[in-house]
């Protein structure tokens, strides 16, 4: 393979500044405690941080953190889930991006490569979450 041929992804718009520019985006503010989603709501929308820190939380799932330039929800949509699995509540004042559902799903189509840049982010939090891990051993 000609690696000439290769896109490289980081000079590529963001996922979060793909949302930001979509017509159909919604910017919003949350105070500190803020919740943007509870667990079992309907899934609508995916979430673009410009802003802050967020945490996601279920009962027996534990808890993610999110911060400036990270995306979160998409993972329901990826599982093509009804509801949310988890609650979202502001750690500090944020800033986010809201996108539609469908919207965001017509956004992949025409950017691709959004989804390499989505997978690499989830994977480099699964190695720092493995790397967590291996502490508590």
């Amino acid at each position: 393979m000609n690696p000439d041929a290769l896109i490289a992804t980081s000079t590529l718009p963001s996922p979060v500044e793909l949302i930001a520019e979509h017509d159909h985006a919604d910017r919003l503010t949350f105070p500190t405690g803020g919740v943007l989603f509870r667990r079992g709501e309907m899934v609508k929308s995916v979430y673009a941080l410009e802003q802050g820190l967020v945490e996601l939380s279920a009962p027996l799932d534990g808890r993610l953190r999110y911060s400036r330039g990270e995306m979160f929800f998409f993972e329901d949509l990826a599982r093509q889930r009804l509801h949310h699995s988890r609650e979202a509540r502001a750690l500090t004042p944020i800033s986010v991006v809201r996108l539609p559902r469908n919207t965001f799903l017509e956004l992949i189509h025409r950017h691709p490569t959004m989804v390499i840049s989505l997978l690499e982010r989830q994977h480099a939090r699964l190695r720092e979450q493995r790397l967590d891990a291996c502490h508590y051993y």
